[in-house]
């Protein structure tokens, strides 16, 4: 097939009549889309196939999701020392010229990182990454002409460890991370690659399926472990791929690792980075159970230009969050109220999770604990809320 006519290349074609015409409808009905550009758009409106309602409640959600992680000024994120120093990662490029976001996953320690770090900074350090992939795909896309380009992503699961199958705080934040990613970047990736994974990360993988969604399904590859550098060579120029991983490159001290390009990560987190749990939140408001299938809900009265500020951790597992704003101020069902930060479960019992929002009109705001999915376990909530009038 000539690869004018390969699927991700169809996919990208420019905008049609009736698309840019959608594109200018979206706008009109998705509030703050203007923080959004038209290659954005146009992605989401091919990911939904054209469908209009579908996109747009779609971009809502992102907008928002987005706008509560502050995913438009990640670049300014600080993100802990720890992550800079153990995650290892980094950006290549295919063929094409497109990035490759290359993650180092089977050489981080996990277990070690949770029981040092929020669950929601790695899953914000993950995002930040993508992030950055997005913009060289709209670097990329200047070049080319077209209206977007996509990534791939590759997995390096070399030395991985049975600390990640059964490490629950990874599980739980690796899916939390997973889910996040196909709701709020569709067709951002053409390819997935998983390299050197052993029997285990197969079996490993198959537990995750019912999690994925077709599409990303679709795009994954996992070959064997003596023949990954077959498949890598479909994909990559071997010349402008570090030797270590069946490439030519070394970097300019001749290191085939390509720290430059690549960081490889220091290997296990040394225990003095350890958060005891025990003592991690002495200082509480709050002591509640949240039964299994239960919510437990604090309603807060606010000025506009409040900051409602939380810090929450569960004796075990993971807990349910999300922030509401009633502007009819006698809603009883949370559907009918607006999300303002959404709904996420994060793993909680080894470092407490903190946030804040900031409230932008006066009125009723509901904070939600949710266990309502859980089936058989309480969970033993400590909490604390702040409110600061900013006026």
């Amino acid at each position: 097939m000539p690869p004018s006519s390969s699927p991700a290349q169809s996919l990208r074609r420019p905008a049609s009549p009736e698309e840019v015409q959608l594109i200018s409808d979206l706008r009109t009905v998705v509030p703050r889309s203007n923080s959004l550009d038209d290659s954005t758009l146009l992605r989401w409106l091919r990911s939904k196939d054209g469908r209009f309602d579908e996109t747009a409640e779609g971009l809502k959600k992102t907008l928002v999701f987005r706008k509560a992680w502050d995913l438009d000024n990640i670049e300014n994120w600080t993100a802990p020392e720890l992550l800079e120093k153990y995650c290892g990662y980094g950006f290549l490029s295919d063929k094409d010229g497109n990035p490759i976001l290359m993650s180092l996953l089977g050489n981080m320690d996990v277990e070690g990182l949770l029981k040092s770090v929020q669950s929601r900074d790695y899953i914000k350090y993950s995002l930040a990454a993508i992030e950055k992939g997005v913009e060289l795909c709209r670097e990329r896309a200047n070049m080319t002409g077209r209206p977007f380009e996509q990534m791939m992503l590759v997995f390096d699961l070399d030395h991985i460890t049975s600390a990640h199958y059964s490490c629950k705080r990874f599980a739980s934040s690796f899916t939390t991370l997973v889910l996040l990613f196909q709701e709020h970047f569709p067709l951002v990736l053409k390819k997935i690659l998983i390299i050197r994974a052993p029997e285990m990360a197969r079996l490993a993988f198959h537990s995750m399926v019912p999690f994925l969604s077709d599409s990303i399904r679709e795009l994954i590859e996992m070959p064997s472990e003596e023949d990954w550098q077959n498949a890598l060579n479909k994909y990559v120029s071997l010349d402008a791929w570090p030797m270590h991983w069946g490439g030519h490159m070394v970097d300019v001290n001749g290191d085939p690792k390509c720290p430059s390009k690549i960081r490889y990560g220091l290997g296990p987190v040394p225990d003095n980075y350890y958060i005891d749990s025990d003592k991690a939140m002495l200082d509480y408001d709050q002591l509640t159970t949240v039964y299994a299938g239960d919510k437990h809900l604090i309603e807060i009265k606010a000025k506009k230009n409040t900051r409602i500020s939380w810090q929450y951790m569960t004796e075990e597992d993971d807990i349910g969050f999300a922030v509401y704003y009633d502007n009819s101020h006698k809603a009883t069902n949370l559907t009918d109220m607006e999300n303002i930060y959404p709904y996420i479960r994060l793993e909680c019992s080894q470092v407490p999770i903190t946030g804040s929002v900031m409230c932008e009109q006066p009125g009723r705001y509901i904070i939600e604990f949710d266990n309502y999915y859980s089936w058989f376990s309480a969970k033993q909530l400590r909490y604390n809320i702040e409110i600061d009038e900013l006026e």
